[in-house]
């Protein structure tokens, strides 16, 4: 993709998940508006909310300390009738650096994405799966 060219939805996606099991964190900042929406419903014990990039960027610093490897799989991007949105399914083998320890998770993400960058997400993983496997 020339760099002068807006990613949509679905690349926008395919770039952030990449980002993250890459732990490129300058990447999947850069790809969210100042004041970006990003809600995790399924967290435990209690949804998290993260409004603006700051929060987000606080938010994932956590992760990228994490002793964890992300290995995405059998990745799924569905394209919705409004075309800045898309719906994403993809497993992540997660693996705990520390002693090989691995959980699979399903995870879902719909993202809004417009000039692209992320305005909002709704992140649907298995909180109670990676808490086992982090603590």
């Amino acid at each position: 993709m020339p760099d002068n060219a807006v990613r949509g939805p679905r690349e926008v996606f395919e770039l952030l998940l990449k980002s993250l099991a890459d732990r490129d964190l300058a990447t999947v900042n850069s790809l969210y508006v100042d004041d970006a929406l990003v809600r995790q419903p399924f967290a435990k014990p209690a949804e998290v909310v993260l409004t603006g990039r700051a929060e987000i960027e606080h938010h994932l610093a956590a992760f990228g300390t994490a002793p964890v490897t992300l290995s995405p799989r059998n990745i799924e991007v569905h394209e919705t009738t409004d075309p800045e949105v898309v719906v994403a399914e993809w497993d992540n083998d997660v693996t705990r650096t520390t002693d090989g320890a691995t959980v699979s998770t399903h995870n879902i993400a719909v993202l809004c994405v417009r000039d692209g960058r992320v305005v909002w997400s709704r992140d649907y993983h298995d909180h109670a799966a990676l808490a086992g496997l982090l603590s």
